[in-house]
């Protein structure tokens, strides 16, 4: 494996994780920290963690084997994870549901920057 490569998956993985946790628990807390919403008590959902891992290592796979349409499937990601709850009727209850998905949408936004960077990184265009 080039050099290039293990540089961009860690900076990726490793570096866009821990600054999009920080950026998320500066941002709540700044928000007034609410609990995450859930749709019905009890119900488990895919932890955020390992959703950034693998979006930030396909991405950043994407980006650093130049596949032209990479960022807008970006785009296209975080629309779809957006939109996959955004209108449905157990949130009307429940006003916290807006704000921290808006706050997810800005972390994905960060998780998707490393992903570039490290794909950039990976393909040879960004030099450290």
């Amino acid at each position: 494996m080039k050099e290039e490569w293990v540089i961009g998956l860690m900076l990726s993985l490793v570096g866009g994780g821990i600054v999009c946790w920080i950026f998320l628990k500066a941002l709540r807390w700044w928000l007034g920290d609410s609990p995450k919403p859930r749709l019905s008590e009890g119900s488990k959902g895919v932890p955020p963690w390992i959703t950034g891992v693998i979006e930030r290592l396909f991405f950043t796979i994407l980006i650093g084997l130049e596949v032209s349409a990479g960022p807008t499937a970006m785009i296209g990601w975080l629309g779809l994870k957006l939109a996959t709850n955004w209108n449905h009727p157990d949130w009307k209850g429940k006003p916290n549901a807006r704000t921290h998905a808006l706050s997810a949408l800005l972390g994905g936004l960060i998780s998707m920057l490393f992903a570039m960077l490290g794909g950039l990184i990976c393909a040879g265009t960004l030099e450290i």
